[in-house]
């Protein structure tokens, strides 16, 4: 499963900030992507 840029280490948090893979909308919070994926995206 190849996703984003290559070298990149999507499961670094430094790297990651909170995004939506969806819509690409940032969150502060894991609590906040959650909510929006919910409702936004129906996951």
């Amino acid at each position: 499963m190849d996703q984003g840029e290559p070298g990149l280490d999507y499961d670094d948090p430094n790297l990651n900030p909170l995004i939506c893979d969806i819509c690409k909308q940032t969150f502060n919070t894991l609590d906040q992507l959650g909510e929006h994926q919910k409702v936004e995206h129906d996951m």
